[in-house]
């Protein structure tokens, strides 16, 4: 078997940063995952549907607010019965 071929274009790094998600089917709250350049994993239990524009908000390891918009690529309510899945979504950052 082949080994799996990374296809982000960043490197990620692990996070915990607590975040507020903005959606035109309302707002819920999250935490961040991972990041990179180009965008993140963010569990939450009600994401919102793939390519929804949403708006995050979170504070920065630095202590700084941060806001950035984003497209959910990805969500995996499918896993919800999976004990060892995080039910979230897959950001892009525009």
């Amino acid at each position: 078997m082949a080994p799996e071929i990374e296809k982000r274009q960043h490197g990620r790094a692990a996070v915990r940063l607590p975040v507020h998600i903005l959606a035109a089917d309302g707002s819920r709250q999250g935490e961040m995952k991972d990041i990179s350049l180009g965008g993140a994993f963010i569990r939450c239990k009600k994401p919102p549907p793939p390519d929804a524009k949403v708006l995050l908000t979170y504070e920065d390891l630095n202590g700084n607010k941060q806001a950035v918009i984003a497209r959910v690529v990805w969500t995996n309510l499918e896993s919800q019965g999976s004990s060892n899945k995080l039910i979230g979504m897959g950001v892009e950052f525009l």
